[in-house]
């Protein structure tokens, strides 16, 4: 009997309405594969990300630290995580007619402690 645990599984789709309403593959913000890894893993990673779900595997725990910036993203999840936060992080920042930067108000994104 395998006892080994699977990384990052996942039965439930990713989905981020607030952000990409017309999905990830859409927004032109991520390539075909990486808008397919948000939506496959991308519930794991959130949990993962806010501390909701623990670690189970080194993989899951290097995610983490990635999350934690301890660790600099190096496999394809961590990646794609990663550029998924700078999207976020992209999108909360608009520039008015004078070009000032001002942050948007929006607090249901996910939360980078920096």
């Amino acid at each position: 009997m395998n006892s080994q645990v699977q990384s990052f599984k996942c039965d439930k789709r990713f989905i981020d309405v607030r952000n990409y309403p017309q999905g990830f593959q859409r927004s032109g913000d991520f390539t075909r594969a990486h808008a397919q890894l948000l939506e496959s893993k991308g519930v794991i990673l959130k949990a993962l990300h806010d501390g909701t779900v623990e670690p189970q595997t080194p993989e899951e725990e290097r995610f983490v630290a990635t999350c934690k910036k301890l660790e600099v993203p190096v496999t394809d999840i961590e990646k794609t995580w990663a550029q998924y936060l700078g999207a976020l992080r992209r999108k909360q920042i608009y520039f008015t007619a004078s070009s000032a930067a001002v942050e948007s108000g929006g607090s249901d994104s996910i939360d980078n402690d920096d």
